[in-house]
């Protein structure tokens, strides 16, 4: 399977998104909360813009502390860690315009927000945007901190994938051909799950070598699951409907 980015129509919400943080009110409402369901495509999708803007992306993690976030953004943009790095960094971002994505940014709730609480005191100055990357049943955490909430402009939902983003990564990505028949099972047995969609072109292509077909229609892989649910299967074992 081919390797390089897939544009879909999650990556035009995000777009659309961060065009309407460029038309906010008040300078400091420069954030952006991202949610979507596990495998949607968030961290790839934010991962590449990011790439393509210069923004600087940081993955948090349980137990970050402020003083680590700062020290890991200052590494991004090449600033050095001293007494005044918070200064610099803000300086650094100011004059760039350079947006911070917190992927995992539930995280940065720890200890009272103390890391969002940090973040926001350095891009307050700098007026750049900030991208909170996060689970939705994580949302209404933000909702609850007012200096972190009242900051937050707008909210982006990825959505499943539609027929036609998975049609298009199954011909941008797939080796073989791959029918509009099976196009629409994948788009079905996904669920419109990018990440169950690139797992199912790659249980295509395995098969279409083992039957020595470069044209793939529903017909060929009609016994083969191109999806593994492991949830169906625990559910399943403990009795579950």
């Amino acid at each position: 399977m081919k390797t390089h980015f897939v544009k879909t129509s999650n990556l035009t919400r995000l777009e659309d998104g961060v065009q309407m943080l460029s038309e906010r009110g008040a300078r400091e409402a420069a954030w952006m909360l991202v949610t979507g369901r596990p495998g949607e495509g968030k961290t790839t999708t934010l991962y590449n813009w990011g790439s393509r803007n210069g923004a600087v992306y940081l993955t948090m993690q349980q137990g970050m502390t402020p003083g680590k976030m700062v020290s890991a953004m200052a590494e991004k943009v090449g600033v050095a860690i001293t007494r005044n790095t918070e200064t610099a960094l803000g300086a650094r971002l100011a004059q760039e315009q350079t947006a911070v994505i917190l992927d995992e940014a539930q995280f940065a709730l720890a200890e009272n927000g103390a890391c969002l609480e940090r973040l926001r005191g350095i891009t307050d100055k700098s007026g750049t945007p900030v991208v909170l990357v996060a689970m939705e049943r994580d949302v209404w955490k933000f909702g609850q901190r007012e200096q972190i909430g009242s900051r937050i402009f707008n909210w982006v939902e990825f959505k499943p994938s539609s027929l036609e983003d998975v049609a298009t990564a199954c011909r941008q990505l797939a080796e073989v051909q791959i029918a509009p028949d099976l196009v629409e099972r994948i788009h079905a047995d996904t669920h419109g799950r990018m990440r169950g969609v690139l797992n199912a072109i790659s249980r295509i292509e395995m098969a279409a070598k083992g039957l020595g077909i470069a044209d793939v229609h529903a017909s060929h892989v009609r016994r083969i699951q191109l999806v593994q649910d492991y949830r169906a299967g625990h559910d399943a074992k403990a009795g579950k409907p």
